[in-house]
């Protein structure tokens, strides 16, 4: 039994390491198993090597990806390459459809006997629905983390199932007595976690706003700012850059601890909101995107909102702040209000749960079982 898996971010290699485990766990006789592929820790630890760095296939919107276009497409063919050579039973896709799809639309022509699986549901419900024929004429099958994802493809005759979302497998802790103390935080100060995002772009965007928000609010309340940062040292050189900042401030690569003594979170759009709203913490959720990026989605988006629960419910249960909304006026008023009003917090995060209850929260069966299953069942 020979797999090849392809992440391109750190969220789908998340996926990806949660998968090879759990087919690992599946088949008994784990030496017919063999991993092959490109992804990070995760999947590297799993016992895949990578055909080449994770990073250099993670890029965020048209107008990043446009001066890299030529190195890409020789990346893709080098993938298409591999791919071949090893000859696997399964290729599973994960996220990342401007480098995935295109290898995989590539090996359904070359060699058609390979099963093409897919994880994360390219976002046709929130434009080009015309994706969901294109990804039907390539994929055996589509494993959604979204409830009402699978609906749009089966129409188009591509089997779809709803796995529910990987990243609720993380063991989250509730409430934050002892954590405080753990991680040497005053109980009486309020923390604030912030996410400012993993790319250059985007913290170069976030941190004016964010340094102007708690240079204020620091004059107000007792503040501890945590940025959850898995490499400090863009954050630090753009506050240097800045003037510097006065409010306190740390640094955490620990995100699940962090969230879970955070009296509120000031998050970017993303899988973390889900990891922050399952931590019991509330949060606001602010993005800025390029803005010629910002201007050609605003065209072709037709959904509301820009976090995952705000999405599924088809509500604003978190306050949302993107693009020119993203200022410090609205920023610090938002954060002001959620640290003074107890009720309304938590009642923010108690829709929040309900909410990722339809997508696996606190659920028997873990989505990578679920897909494990899947993906052997098609091989055997």
């Amino acid at each position: 039994m020979k797999l090849y898996v392809i992440a391109g971010e750190i969220s789908g290699d998340f996926i990806g390491g949660l998968l090879i485990k759990a087919i690992k766990e599946l088949v008994k006789d784990q030496t017919n198993v063999t991993f092959h592929g490109i992804g990070g820790k995760n999947m590297m630890g799993g016992g895949v090597k990578s055909l080449f760095e994770m990073s250099y296939i993670s890029m965020m919107g048209f107008f990043e990806v446009l001066p890299h276009i030529f190195h890409l497409k020789k990346l893709i063919d080098q993938t298409v390459k591999d791919v071949i050579a090893q000859n696997p039973d399964v290729l599973v896709t994960i996220d990342s459809p401007g480098f995935t799809y295109r290898v995989a639309s590539k090996i359904r022509e070359i060699a058609p006997h390979i099963k093409l699986v897919h994880i994360v549901a390219p976002s046709v419900w929130a434009y080009k629905p015309g994706r969901a024929k294109k990804y039907a004429k390539v994929y055996d099958h589509l494993l959604t983390l979204l409830p009402f994802e699978p609906a749009y493809f089966r129409a188009c005759g591509l089997q779809a199932t709803c796995i529910g979302h990987p990243i609720l497998e993380e063991a989250f802790y509730m409430g934050s007595k002892g954590l405080k103390q753990e991680m040497n935080i005053n109980e009486n100060v309020k923390v604030i976690s912030v996410t400012p995002g993993s790319r250059l772009g985007e913290i170069s965007r976030h941190m004016p706003i964010i340094r102007q928000v708690f240079d204020e609010l620091s004059s107000t309340h007792a503040i501890k700012v945590i940025f959850v940062q898995s490499d400090e040292s863009n954050v630090q050189n753009i506050l240097k850059y800045l003037g510097g900042a006065k409010f306190e401030f740390g640094f955490s690569t620990d995100r699940l601890k962090t969230f879970a003594i955070s009296d509120c979170a000031l998050a970017k759009s993303g899988t973390n909101t889900i990891e922050i709203a399952a931590s019991g913490t509330p949060m606001i959720v602010g993005y800025k995107l390029n803005p010629l990026t910002f201007f050609f989605l605003k065209l072709m988006v037709k959904i509301k909102y820009a976090s995952l629960i705000n999405i599924i419910s088809n509500r604003e249960i978190i306050p949302e702040y993107i693009q020119s909304d993203f200022n410090a006026e609205n920023v610090t008023q938002a954060i002001s209000d959620l640290l003074s009003d107890y009720k309304g917090a938590k009642s923010q995060v108690a829709e929040s749960q309900k909410v990722l209850e339809s997508i696996g929260f606190n659920s028997d069966q873990k989505p990578s079982n679920i897909a494990a299953k899947i993906v052997v069942d098609m091989i055997r």
